[in-house]
């Protein structure tokens, strides 16, 4: 594995490191490592933004749209015809 030195850093940061590392039962060294880890760590699929017309439909939700009309934002699937200029 690979070290990792870091100088000069601020003292709150030193002191909001150790808080946050008592709080998970953690070394400051192991919780600076999962910080680290977190950081970089590329973000699970399911928190990755929803289809465009998910987001539409959560969007306009409020409005009175029926479960139907929501669903007209879904192309799932769906062949997407170009427009025609006669």
């Amino acid at each position: 594995m690979t070290q990792l030195i870091i100088n000069n850093i601020d003292d709150n940061i030193t002191k909001g490191l150790q808080a946050r590392a008592a709080e998970h039962g953690r070394t400051v060294e192991e919780e600076a490592r999962a910080i680290l880890g977190d950081a970089v760590r590329p973000a699970p699929a399911a928190a990755l933004p929803s289809g465009l017309g998910t987001r539409i439909t959560k969007r306009f939700q409020g409005i009175g749209l029926s479960e139907q009309e929501a669903a007209a934002f879904e192309l799932h699937g769906e062949e997407i015809k170009p427009a025609e200029f006669d």
